[in-house]
């Protein structure tokens, strides 16, 4: 679309919306456009704007009268109607202006109801303008500070944590520690707005706010519940000359086990106690490795028997810290950077898979091992050793440089359901590279390839350890052509 075409396509999305606007008997006013909107209850007037970025953001809402509409988690700070979800912008559904309207009506019968069935959003920080103060301040569990004063300390990267203390009589000159208050807001049905609002709620406000005067409390932290939902808010808050407290928002957040595990995924807790071995943590392995664990895994063991060279780097999931490294020990000090819980939970065998009593070792103490090597004795000895056991093994390996990658699963669940055999990609005219002590060419697969083999992996491995397989006998896919299909 050109810039021309873009500028007559807002011009008429205004204009189809303003007409919608008038025939609904609105008027155009300083402030916008003024109109009724019935209701169960009655007739509100209201005040409708256009964003400047209309109509890829929808309009505002005000009544004409703000105290005429109760106050609820349903406002904006400014007063306007919370009408639009941020997950619900899907079609720019609010530029008909009949359909608007009656979203607009909607909203006031559903707050003339009372806001009945009201999903538990914990937005509390939107109440609240931004501080000035533009660190992040972290907290771990805040039960153990409840009706306490705590200290926030400088850390890395432009943060602020949280500690047990309380400001010492004579503070350091040179101390940038800020101290502050955990309060219970308990639950919270209309949101605060202002200091009075918070106060109000607060067992110990008179205590608290006289610290505040005294500046001994400077941060504020806020433990709220809104239905089932807990949530926290930290505030910034100082005196002001007419002896009203000053409230506004600072960046904060949770740095708790939950809430690193919060986005991995609906099956993390079912993953939480599964072991799984990967043998082979070369590029496609140390991926595999840290999706799982990013999924909810958290007990494994990596086998390999090599060290991160330089040429490692560009597929490997490790920095150029690791080279050097043995794989496995540099690949379980990525993994731990990224969560310091898992350093028990890791266990690394610095050499090669080379015999049956090892890999039936392995398949018997874990309830996954995957193989990541491409190697095809290290592949026949793990089938052969869970055939023998009547376990499975799950085998990746990119093919064709990377045009290719396959996923077995070995022996298959189904003895019927088979993969064919690999084929090589003979019209590959990619030179050959060499490097010293390296018996084989270089394989030029290139790092996005090794990526999504990897997802693949572990989504097949995810499957089987929670009993819910995505093929009985794995996956081929080819990513040279989009007209090539996968084998499911």
């Amino acid at each position: 679309m050109s810039s021309e075409s873009l500028d007559e396509y807002v011009a008429y999305s205004r204009q189809h919306f303003e007409e919608g606007l008038i025939r609904a008997g609105f008027r155009e006013v300083e402030a916008g456009w003024q109109g009724p909107v019935q209701h169960a209850a009655g007739t509100t007037r209201v005040v409708i704007v256009l964003p400047p970025r209309f109509p890829f953001r929808p309009p505002r809402v005000a009544p004409v009268d703000h105290d005429a509409v109760p106050w609820s988690w349903h406002r904006e700070l400014d007063g306007t109607l919370c009408l639009v979800a941020d997950d619900d912008h899907d079609g720019l559904w609010w530029t008909d202006a009949p359909a608007f309207l009656e979203h607009v009506t909607a909203w006031f019968e559903h707050a003339d109801n009372g806001w009945t069935d009201d999903r538990p959003d914990l937005d509390l920080d939107r109440y609240f303008q931004p501080s000035a103060d533009r660190r992040l301040y972290l907290y771990d569990d805040l039960g153990q500070y409840l009706n306490r004063s705590v200290r926030f300390s400088p850390s890395r990267n432009g943060t602020m944590r949280i500690r047990h203390g309380t400001r010492p009589r004579k503070a350091l000159k040179h101390s940038k520690d800020r101290f502050g208050y955990v309060a219970d807001l308990g639950d919270v049905d209309v949101p605060p707005r202002t200091w009075a609002d918070i106060s109000a709620r607060i067992d110990s406000s008179a205590d608290l706010d006289r610290r505040i005067r005294q500046r001994s409390v400077a941060v504020v932290v806020l433990v709220y519940r809104r239905g089932t939902h807990k949530g926290a808010i930290v505030l910034d808050v100082a005196p002001t000359k007419d002896g009203s407290t000053a409230v506004t928002r600072l960046r904060s957040g949770a740095d708790t086990e939950a809430a690193r595990s919060a986005r991995a995924g609906l099956l993390a807790p079912e993953l939480r106690g599964c072991t799984v071995a990967i043998v082979g943590v070369g590029a496609l392995g140390s991926f595999i490795a840290d999706m799982l664990v990013r999924s909810g895994v958290r007990h494994l063991t990596l086998v390999d028997g090599d060290v991160v060279t330089p040429g490692n780097l560009v597929r490997h999931l490790v920095g150029p810290d690791a080279v050097g490294l043995p794989k496995v020990h540099a690949v379980k000090q990525h993994l731990v950077r990224y969560d310091e819980t898992l350093a028990s939970g890791i266990d690394v065998i610095d050499c090669a898979l080379t015999s049956g009593d090892d890999a039936v070792d392995h398949l018997g103490k874990h309830d996954l091992v995957v193989n990541a090597t491409a190697d095809f004795a290290t592949t026949a000895l793990l089938h052969v050793s869970a055939q023998s056991l009547g376990t499975r093994v799950l085998s990746a390996a990119l093919q064709n440089d990377g045009r290719t990658y396959r996923i077995d699963v070995l022996p298959p669940l189904d003895d019927t359901a088979t993969l064919p055999p690999s084929t090589t990609n003979a019209d590959s005219k990619a030179p050959q590279l060499f490097e010293a002590g390296c018996g084989s060419p270089i394989s030029p697969t290139p790092p996005h390839a090794v990526i999504e083999a990897a997802a693949a992996t572990a989504r097949h491995a995810i499957g089987l350890l929670v009993d819910r397989p995505l093929h009985p006998a794995g996956e081929i896919r080819h990513l040279q052509s989009p007209s090539e299909m996968s084998l499911q």
